[in-house]
């Protein structure tokens, strides 16, 4: 290897880092196309070269970099064969840097939108089944990344400083909702949208009672449409005779 990158011999560097490649040997591979890729731009041998250069980096785990070479790859040939495997290719590397739901998102996002951009370019692609399964995965991801974020501000608003948080966890409540609207933790959400408005209602100022209580029987009937039979129902109902109760208290004083 230290013979090849010290030769000035373009032929024989070109042949050692497909032979590299070839063996599996992607560290020198990706080494030896790096060096020789300005030198054979232009040229018959640059697409191969940088086809070749995109997967070394791809299976060495270098994902974001992968992706970038295969974006290159495809605009720059984009009448190649590989250029729709190229393009598929640079959103599933971003697809393989994206985290688990724990984490955040962006690179997930990024991938989605790349495989959305894929399919709208090859709706018939080879890749068509694999590109909308990544999709979907990745759905779930921020589905669940949505529902612990709306859980985090769901803890923080029965902690101390509950009076902080009440409103950003009806925020997020509601956003979940919009966002995933057939989710199947809508249920225990909209649940909690009730238990919430109901205690931000219940330790607000006097001006702002009755609106806020008036809210809460309006989370309690979009429950109760969505969910008629429901493991929440005494709850939700005794929120909602709380709530009439301290709003009928209001109108008599």
């Amino acid at each position: 290897m230290a013979k090849l990158e010290r030769s000035s011999n373009y032929a024989e560097l070109l042949n050692g880092a497909i032979a590299f490649y070839e063996k599996g040997q992607y560290v020198k591979a990706k080494t030896l196309f790096e060096k020789i890729q300005p030198i054979y731009q232009g040229t018959e041998y640059a697409e191969k070269i940088r086809y070749y250069w995109a997967y070394s980096e791809f299976y060495l785990g270098l994902y974001q970099l992968s992706a970038y070479q295969f974006s290159v790859f495809y605009n720059t040939y984009g009448r190649s064969p590989l250029a729709e495997e190229a393009q598929y290719m640079e959103a599933y590397s971003l697809y393989m840097d994206s985290p688990g739901p724990d984490l955040e998102q962006t690179s997930s996002e990024e991938a989605v939108l790349m495989m959305q951009n894929f399919l709208n370019r090859y709706p018939v692609s080879q890749y068509y089944e694999e590109a909308n399964e990544i999709i979907d995965e990745l759905q779930v991801r921020f589905e669940t990344k949505a529902y612990q974020t709306a859980k985090l501000y769901y803890r923080l608003s029965t902690g101390l400083s509950f009076r902080n948080y009440l409103e950003a966890a009806l925020t997020t409540f509601q956003t979940f909702k919009s966002d995933f609207p057939d989710s199947k933790y809508n249920e225990e959400l909209m649940y909690l949208s009730v238990e919430t408005s109901y205690k931000l209602a219940n330790n607000s100022i006097a001006r702002l009672r009755q609106e806020r209580f008036e809210k809460t029987l309006k989370y309690h009937r979009d429950f109760v449409d969505r969910f008629p039979v429901s493991e929440y129902s005494d709850k939700v109902n005794d929120y909602y005779e709380k709530s009439t109760s301290e709003l009928n208290k209001l109108k008599t004083n």
